[in-house]
């Protein structure tokens, strides 16, 4: 009977331990799934004809805003580069204004999975209004080293690092970041690094972006494979932790926006499926402290606000400007 009993012990306990392995390593795989569908830099097919984005072509980019020409190729400009505090080269492109006592700058930052030709369509409207413009390639796209994206965590120290090269290289430099999506987090996350930030920053304006990574991730994990977040996010963060050092709970647009002294200027499209729009409330919100305007875009998709109105967009863009770059009319 003892030797029974003892062996029923040695079984149970090694099925157990045999079901902690397993969901250790269920755990893991989930997580590593998850991982690279959405930050490892790959080909991310689920952004393909996707009904909830406009398209995303960035080869058709160049020729959205205006003209017949490339722009690009009859304007003044540099590739730029720096090392990020990791080590990786960033890249970048700078359009810079013929006078050159010009000190205003514009940073642009792209969104998820994307680069800067994307926005390429902004870049040109800011220089056709007289600023210099610095497009950047975050880490993980483009031209830029990395094999992950940051979600605008990590490149809010990397935009922090752009806006700095620009303060060294042009003294009296006055600078405004701008992003989308991706990027609009990006921005707001760096707003929040006030000791971090060249003091010649003034402002922020921010086209669709997130709250938080976690909500985004939460939200799209919901909408693609209507799953919870509960242990799906939790086995993705302890991968992001271990692999990249992001935490995907710290990265919040709104606890930066409540740390943040920089006016800042919301845009979001009230027929954005893939940010929601309601994610605007919480990120007003959390800056009630600051000087801030908000333009709705009725009708508006995803990151499809200026296509909407390039002209009323630009205008609203440029009286915010105007009031925090001192600018003349």
């Amino acid at each position: 009977m003892k030797k029974t009993r003892r062996s029923r012990k040695k079984f149970f306990v090694a099925v157990f331990f045999c079901l902690v392995v397993f969901f250790i390593v269920l755990y893991f795989c989930i997580g590593f799934y998850f991982y690279n569908y959405a930050i490892a830099k790959n080909e991310k097919n689920f952004m393909k004809n996707n009904s909830k984005l406009p398209s995303n072509d960035s080869s058709n980019a160049v020729t959205v805003f205006s003209s017949n020409e490339d722009w690009t190729r009859n304007v003044k400009k540099s590739s730029e580069e720096i090392k990020s505090f990791d080590g990786l080269k960033l890249s970048a492109t700078s359009f810079k204004q013929l006078d050159e006592s010009c000190n205003k700058w514009i940073i642009v930052v792209h969104g998820y999975a994307s680069n800067q030709v994307r926005l390429y369509d902004r870049a040109q409207a800011f220089f056709k209004k007289g600023f210099n413009v610095l497009c950047v390639d975050c880490r993980g796209c483009g031209d830029s080293e990395g094999d992950y994206m940051g979600m605008g965590w990590i490149d809010r120290l990397d935009v922090i690092d752009w806006a700095k090269k620009i303060s060294c290289d042009y003294k009296d430099s006055k600078i405004a970041l701008y992003g989308c999506s991706m990027g609009g987090s990006a921005v707001m996350m760096a707003a929040g690094e006030t000791d971090l930030l060249p003091k010649n920053v003034l402002c922020v304006i921010e086209d669709c972006g997130y709250t938080s990574v976690w909500d985004i991730f939460s939200f799209q994990l919901k909408e693609q494979f209507n799953l919870p977040s509960f242990i799906f996010l939790d086995s993705l963060n302890t991968v992001t932790k271990f692999r990249i050092n992001l935490d995907i709970k710290e990265a919040s647009s709104v606890n930066q926006l409540k740390k943040s002294k920089l006016p800042i200027f919301f845009i979001h499209g009230d027929a954005d499926l893939f940010v929601p729009f309601k994610q605007i409330d919480e990120l007003l919100k959390a800056s009630e402290h600051l000087q801030k305007e908000v333009y709705i875009v009725k009708g508006a998709s995803h990151n499809n606000s200026f296509d909407s109105n390039p002209s009323n967009y630009m205008n609203k863009v440029l009286s915010f400007l105007e009031k925090h770059f001192n600018l003349q009319n």
